[in-house]
């Protein structure tokens, strides 16, 4: 199998990691319907959108979708930062920054690169959700543990 072949990036061969092929792919999870633990829907100075959701198992992200404004960058960059995302800690994953994703993603124009901030920001919405659910659902087993004893 070779890069062209691979969706996943699980078969051991890199992704490609240039805005067109990022674009391809992130249009396709941009078009799938949310998971229920989504962030708020971000916008940026330039009207721009973006808004991630998560599937969590066992403390680590199952996988992750976005909407987003038609927008070649941003599409882009929120792909590349879902794909970064994917099987990390939610702590792990709210420390990937803006400048990674810029670094990773080839052929974006300077004065393009600001999505990777709106991207990020997004993403971290969705994991502030996350932990917060996750803080409440700890809390409530600690709760029902400790009633009974």
């Amino acid at each position: 199998m070779n890069a062209d072949e691979c969706t996943r990036g699980c078969c051991g061969v890199s992704r490609r990691r240039n805005v067109s092929d990022c674009f391809d792919r992130g249009l396709r999870r941009n078009r799938t319907e949310p998971f229920a633990i989504a962030g708020k829907k971000i916008t940026d100075a330039n009207g721009l959108e973006a808004q991630f959701s998560l599937k969590i198992e066992h403390g680590l992200i199952e996988a992750v979708r976005f909407r987003v404004t038609s927008c070649v960058a941003l599409t882009a960059y929120a792909e590349v930062l879902a794909e970064e995302a994917e099987r990390l800690s939610l702590s792990s994953a709210i420390a990937i920054a803006p400048q990674t994703l810029i670094d990773d993603l080839e052929g974006v124009p300077l004065f393009r690169r600001d999505r990777a901030n709106l991207a990020v920001a997004a993403l971290r919405s969705a994991i502030s959700i996350a932990t917060l659910q996750q803080g409440v659902t700890n809390e409530s087993r600690l709760h029902l543990r400790h009633a009974t004893a």
